[in-house]
Formats: C-alpha cells, structure tokens, sequence
C-alpha cells in the first residue's frame, strides 16, 4: 500500500532528478560473523544514518556526492569509523563493517575504506571525476573534463551530433535549448564532483540522445576554506612560418585569476560557496593591418574597386581571435531543521572574442566582435521524510545571450555602403578582404523557467523508487540585422532585419523508475514521458503559390499559416547489471531516448521568406518537426585485476531515426519551376563500437588511465542542412550511408598524475586518433577522372596526437594550509596536426588550386603564397604558464 501511495503522490505532483547516492551495507559480529541488529551507522558530522535491521542491513539514502566517515556502533562493541567513504551520483556505495567485542571502554576502531574499482551497481557507462583529480591534471576549463572520457570525441558523445548532450548543475538543467550547449560558466574550481554518462541513462534523464553531463558544485561547511590561483604565459613555438609573430613573446598574453572562499555564516546552519575567475588570451593568429575599410571605393572608371592598392593600414600585427571571460558563483546552503536543506545558486558570465576569419587575414578589423552573457540561478529545497524517503522542490532560470556586431551602435557613421563589405580583389590581393564594412549583426536571447519536484523512496530493501514531474517554460528572442547605406557619404539610412523571432515553447516531462537490488543483482527500469509544443505556425498548404510567395500572400494570415502540432512520446528504458565472480561484474543497458531538434532549426527564416527567379529559393525551418529519436544499446564486463587496478570492455550501438535534415525532395510549388527546402526528419545514422578502459593505483602515489575507442559513426549527412546546400550549388551527392564528419575510428586516452612525498608531483594527458574523413575534390588531380557524384568523406586526414604537462612543486604551509607553484605546457612536442585540409590533396601543406590562381594573379606574390598558408588548419601551438596556487 505504502509502495503505491508514493506512485500515485509523485506522478500526480510536480520533476525529477535527483543529485544523491546512497550507502548500504551489512554490520557482522568479527569473530562469529552473526549479523549485528540494531546497530546505529552514522554519517561523521551530519544527522544522516540508519540502524540495521533484522537482517543486519542498513541503507542512507539522500547522501550528497563526496567523501565522508562512517561511524558504527553498538553496546559491548569498539566504535568503528570508517574513513574516506566516497559517494557518487546516483550510485550506491556498498560499506560492510565486522565489529570487535570492546575490551577497554571508549576503545575505538578506525579503517579506510577502499577505492571501488567495480561499482557493482554501474548498468551504463559512467565516469565520474572529482575535484581532488581534475585539479591533478593539466586541465584549466570543465569541457577539457569531459572530453577527455572515453567515447567523447571533438564535444561529439558516440557518434552522436553536437547538442545531443544534456547539462545539468546541481540537479537543474542548463542545456541552451537553441543550438544545445551549455549555457551557465561553470569553472573548475567550483566543481565538487563531474559524472559523464554515455551509455543507455535512466529514465529520469531527458531531452538527450548522446550523453548527459551531471556536475555538483561545492558546499559550504563549519569550516573556512579557500584558495587563490593565477598564472601568466604566452605561446611557445618553432613554428615562425605558419603563425605570424608567435615568436614575440608576451609573458601576459595569456592570463588567469580565480579565487573561491567557503565557509560558514550561521555554524552548523547557513553556509556559503563563492568563487570567481577571469581569464584572457591574446590568441595565437595575427593578422596585419594592410588595409582599412575605406580602401575600396569608386575608382576612375566608375567602377567598385581597390583605390589604394598598397592600403592604408600600418601593418601592425592585430590578434585575430582574442578571448576573455569573467565567470562567478554564489551559493547559500540552509539547513534551518534536521532534515531540511534549502540551496539558492547564481552562477554568472560572459565572454568577449572574435573568430579567426583566414579571408580577413590583412584587414583583421573587418571581423565582428562576439560577446555572450548568461546566468543559472535556481532555488532549491530537500526535506527528508524519513531515513528512507526525500524529496526536493526546485525552481530555476538560466539565460544565455549571444551578441555578435562592427560596431555597437547599428548607426555608426563608420559604416559604408553594403555593396562594398568584403570587397575581394582577387586577381590582386588573392581573395583576402581590402575593404568595406561588415553591416550585419545577430543578437539571440534564451531563456528557460523550470520547475520541478521529484521524490524517492527506498519502499523496502531491494527497491528504490523515483518519479516526479518537470514544466520548462522557454522563451527565444532572435534577429539578424543589417545597416542599410546606399552613399559612402550618406551614413545609415535604415536598419533592416532579415530575421526576427520571439517565441515561447514549452515542454512537459514524468518519469517512474526502480532501482531493484536483490542480491548481486541491480536492475534500473523506467519508462519517461515528453510533451513539447513549439508554439509558432507553419504553412497551410506548402504548395500554393499564394502561401509561398511573399507578394501574393492574402491579408488574412489565417489562410497561410496554421499553429504548429504538439508532439509527444513515451521512452522506455533498462539497465542490468550482475556479478560473475567476486571481481568481476556484467551490465547491460537498453533504451529508446528522445529529443527535440535544436530550436534553432524550428524556428529558421521566421518570415518564410524566400529568393526569387527558378529552382531552387531557399530553406525554411520547421515547427512541426518530430522529436528525433535514438535506440541505444551496450554490454559491458568489468574485472578487477588487482586491489588497485580494473580493466572493462563495452561494446554499444547506437540506431539513429528522425534527425533533423533536407534528404528529401525539394517542395515544388505548384504551376511553377520553383523548388524550396524545408528541414524535416529526413536524417538517420548507426553508430556502434567498443571502449576499453584501464585504470591503475600505485602505492608511490602514482594513478594511471587508459581509454581506447573504436567507433564507427556513419549516417546520410553530418549537417541538417547538407542535402540542401548541396542541391543549392548543383551537387550531386551520393544517396548511401557515409561516414560522419566526426568518425574518428581509433580514440586514445592517457591520463598519469603523481605526487612524491617531499611534494614534486607532475600530471599528464596524452590523446591521439586517427583523421576524420573528408570529401576529396579530384578537378585538378592529374591520371584521374572526377566521378559522377561527389563521394562524400570517402578519403581521410591524417592521424593526430597530443601531449599536455603540467609539473608542481607543493610546500605546506600549516594546518590545511598548502602552496603550489607549476608550470603547465599545453602541446609540449609542439605538434602540429592537420585539423583541416585541401579537398584536392588531402592535406593542410599545399593545393593545386595555388598553380592554376598564379596563371592570372597580377598582384604581389605574397598575397597568394599567404592565402594557401592556413594556420587555421593546425592545432593550437605550444603553450607554457606558471602559476601559483594557495589552499587553506
């Protein structure tokens, strides 16, 4: 009865998604080996425990992600604490304690508890990273985290596209929902705990087909603690010839200062977390200021062209992708009454950069400058029922704001006629920019209210039962502008946009999911539900010419467009996991996942308007898209070799249906020759592979990690909008599965960290991977013949490699009190691997395009040679910093 009450109250109530693990375990006599009853288990330093039962059991759920002491104890019995007890997400960790009759009173007991190498409850593939161990290796940004699990390759999660990953913090959701990044500035330094899911995860995980990315920020406690790191560096590197002036070194072109204080404000009550970092880097790509905006004009032939040929600039090198960022947090933890936790967190950002653009190369001042903003707030509250039942209730609001422009001021006087932006002279200048101004600026907003409640319960010992509800409330505001200047003398006349959208979609999600444990064995079963409505319109009839075309369109808007239809679908899920030997340990995982498109593509060319003339017009998005759907699969079986070392071995494949694309066939309009696209879901792919990992202890203070991956990632297109662009340039493409932009088949990763008794330590990462394939281009290729269609990614770049160090030296200062100073070499061989290529030769050195420009170049040779060297495809150059951390 008490089992379908909780149902009935959870799924009838308001999300779900809890930030806890918990401990269980059984109490033994030591010299009988007769179970303990009655024995009190206590979590050091909080009112979390449990006794044990008849049986001898105990379980403590509602435990946050961390280290802690359990403390066990029982008449005629030593109290035993044991030590370093370590919690994860969702994860149980199994503590089982033998109490020794006590022969002198107060006599205590204390052991450590062991690293679990098998996690005997895992059904999925998971990794989870602390703080202690991102601040031991040469890592400086959280997305350096995550990419370094295994099956992560370039922000893609197992073959998946990018925005198919969820992100959450602190059990809120802060995935942008417009192109699917992350949308709060989380910094290493708040991190307590990062888990990395990318295998089947459990029902209470959504809108996400490829992974999820769960992080817990740090609390505060009784205790004041805090620590300060800065460092200084630039770029080190040989490579003089491909990156203009990195042989200047500036010891502060590349800068960091960050800081975190914790501690309590009311003891035992109210405490807070606070941390804050700004970062810059001058970039590694130089451009040189040639030639200026009004460069270009009427020349004495009347015409648009160079009427300075030799600019007007001073040639000074200009950094072309320059980056800042400011991030903070702020966290409030009240615990007003036994069982009651109340959290409130801000988390706040924003970046300044430009994008390197290769084209503006001697004009470094035609690019926009690229701002973003954001904050995640939420305010959350955990009441504990029972030691056995808690729930949590939470509203949260994450805003992320993209800017992108010239000039602030969409007037600016600077501006000029937008017939001469981007002005090329080709056969002079080789096809870099010489003048005019780029008069276009994008401005996105995101918003997302959330509110949520969720409840678990541990019915009885062998299931825990979670459920509950969630309500996203979205709001998106996007335009595409552009200033409007017809006389160099005439400034802006008019700003006109382009695009413009303020919509409001919502989406509705509930999930039920047992944690079954019986025995060895663990079975995670669920099943989830979404509802989304995208809130906008779509046409009435996509084939009347008085729909389509914007001129003939009558007044009445309800005879063109009509509201889009909701969607929504159930996603069961499963997870098996069971032990064969005493060191050793299956899984299995199956489930179908669901998620809506990007929102960008729902809501592209929001007037619907198209080109005019034939063939083919334009592409519209799609509010009526379906949710895109993803069948994932694995079996994995992990051994521990030894008490400090474990190896496992997964094999998974992913079934991919309903992608986002334009495979289809254009939209013909009737009575007419004219053809337009529109985003369905047209796109599918199959990806499958196996994953093996490592991991080794060494009692000298060394720790070592192996991943290898061999994926293969193939579909009908890497980009939903591929089939189109095609078709718009009169490409034939060839209509079969293909590998994916992103099919890296052989993954490597190398993680070692060390620290020596006297404190020299060093941490390392080493990856490497075979090429990601390109579509070759045979035009020019002599003793060949261009085939037919083109044969997308039919050839490969070649493999890569990489090696990242950092070496410490740690002094102690007194109690909890520690200094560090390192240096940190990021890409210390200095490699320089060939991220892009020439599709007519398959690499990064040289094209055959080159000879066949010289036949009508007429400028300086310099502008040509300069235009088939491209920095921007190699890898970033060697980077060295030091630094200095303090820890108190």
């Amino acid at each position: 009865m008490r089992y379908l009450f909780i149902l009935f109250f959870s799924l009838t109530t308001a999300t779900a998604f809890a930030q806890y693990g918990k401990i269980r375990g059984v109490v033994t006599d030591f010299e009988t080996g007769e179970t303990v009853i009655g024995a009190s288990v206590i979590i050091e330093g909080t009112s979390k425990g449990d006794a044990t039962d008849v049986n001898g059991e105990y379980i403590i759920t509602g435990v946050e992600p961390g280290s802690y002491n359990l403390v066990v104890s029982y008449i005629g019995y030593s109290q035993t604490t044991v030590e370093d007890v370590r919690v994860s997400i969702d994860l149980t960790t199994e503590i089982n304690v033998e109490l020794r009759a006590q022969v002198l009173e107060g006599e205590e007991v204390t052991v450590t508890a062991g690293r679990e190498l098998i996690r005997k409850d895992v059904t999925a593939s998971l990794s989870s990273v602390t703080s202690d161990q991102i601040e031991a290796i040469p890592v400086e940004n959280f997305s350096e985290v995550v990419e370094l699990q295994a099956g992560v390759v370039d922000g893609h999660f197992r073959g998946g596209r990018t925005g198919e990953v969820g992100y959450w913090v602190d059990g809120v959701p802060v995935t942008d929902v417009f192109d699917g990044s992350l949308s709060a500035g989380v910094e290493n330094s708040s991190v307590k705990e990062v888990q990395v899911v990318t295998g089947a995860f459990n029902a209470e995980y959504g809108q996400a087909m490829s992974g999820i990315v769960n992080i817990v920020t740090k609390d505060g406690s009784n205790e004041f603690t805090g620590s300060v790191n800065t460092f200084l560096g630039d770029y080190v590197s040989t490579r003089t010839d491909l990156f203009r002036g990195i042989g200047q070194i500036n010891p502060i072109a590349v800068r960091n200062v960050e800081a975190s204080l914790d501690g309590p404000i009311i003891k035992d009550k109210l405490f807070f977390f606070a941390s804050a970092r700004y970062f810059g880097n001058d970039g590694w790509f130089y451009g040189r200021e040639v030639f200026d905006y009004n460069d270009v004009g009427i020349n004495s032939l009347g015409q648009l062209g160079l009427v300075d040929t030799l600019g007007s600039g001073d040639s000074s090198l200009v950094n072309m992708n320059p980056y800042e960022k400011l991030n903070a947090q702020v966290k409030l933890t009240w615990r007003p009454v036994a069982g009651v936790k109340i959290s409130a967190n801000g988390i706040f950002g924003g970046e300044e950069f430009k994008n390197y653009n290769h084209s503006a190369q001697f004009m470094p001042q035609f690019s926009r400058q690229e701002f973003t903003r954001n904050y995640s707030a939420y305010l959350k509250g955990t009441h504990t029922l029972s030691s056995n039942t808690y729930y949590d209730v939470s509203v949260s609001n994450t805003y992320k704001k993209y800017e992108s422009y010239l000039f602030e001021d969409p007037f600016d006087s600077r501006y000029l006629p937008n017939d001469y932006a981007g002005f090329r002279a080709s056969n002079v200048t080789s096809n870099f920019i010489v003048g005019g101004t780029e008069n276009g600026r994008t401005s996105r907003e995101t918003s997302t209210l959330i509110g949520k409640f969720d409840i678990t319960s541990q019915v009885n010992s062998a299931n825990q039962i979670k459920t509950g509800v969630e309500y996203r409330y979205h709001t998106l505001k996007y335009s595409d502008k552009t200033s409007i200047v017809n006389s160099p003398d005439g400034g802006v006349e008019t700003l006109f946009v382009n695009s413009a959208y303020d919509v409001n979609p919502i989406e509705i999600s509930g999930y039920i999911q047992d944690k079954v444990e019986i025995g060895n064995l663990i079975i995670n079963a669920g099943v989830r539900f979404d509802y989304f409505d995208s809130n906008f319109r779509v046409f009435t009839d996509p084939t009347d010419p008085n729909v389509v075309f914007e001129e003939q369109r009558p007044e009445d808007q309800s005879q063109v467009f009509e509201s889009s239809e909701p969607t929504w679908q159930f996603s069961p899920r499963l997870g098996i996991a069971f032990p064969i030997s005493e060191t050793g340990a299956l899984h299995f995982s199956y489930g179908h996942f669901f998620q809506i498109p990007n929102f960008n593509l729902l809501y592209q060319n929001p007037f619907f308007r198209l080109g005019s003339g034939s063939g083919l017009i334009g592409l519209l998005g799609n509010a009526n898209l379906k949710p895109q759907k993803t069948i994932n699969g694995e079996l994995g079986y992990k051994q521990e070799l030894s008490s400090s070392s474990a190896v496992e071995v997964t094999a998974f494949f992913r079934d991919i249906r309903n992608l986002a694309g334009t495979a289809t066939d254009p939209t013909v309009v009737d009575g007419t020759s004219v053809r337009y696209g529109i985003i369905k879901n047209s796109d599918f792919g199959f990806i499958k592979g196996v994953v093996l990992t490592f991991d080794q202890g060494f009692s000298n203070g060394l720790y070592f990690t192996a991943d290898y991956t061999f994926q293969i990632a193939k579909g009908n297109a890497s980009d939903p909008a591929q089939a189109y662009n095609a078709a718009a340039a009169k490409t034939e493409l060839e209509k079969r599965i293909v590998p994916l932009d992103w099919d890296q088949l052989h993954t490597v990763n190398l993680t070692a960290n060390y620290t020596s008794r006297d404190g020299w330590g060093f941490g390392a990462i080493f990856n490497a991977g075979s090429g990601f394939p390109y579509t070759p281009d045979y035009t020019l290729r002599s003793g060949t013949t261009p085939p037919s269609v083109n044969p997308l990614n039919s050839q490969r770049r070649p493999p890569k490699y990489n090696l990242d160090l950092n070496l410490t030296k740690n002094f102690e200062m007194g109690d909890n009190q520690r200094l560090q100073v390192y240096a940190k070499i990021d890409n210390v061989l200095d490699t320089g691997n060939e991220q892009g290529v020439f599709s007519d030769t398959g690499t990064a050195e040289y094209s055959l395009y080159r000879n066949e420009d010289l036949k009508t170049f007429r400028g300086d040779i310099r502008y040509l040679n300069e235009n088939y060297d491209r920095p921007d495809f190699y890898n970033e150059p060697r980077r060295v910093v030091f630094g200095v951390r303090y820890n108190f």
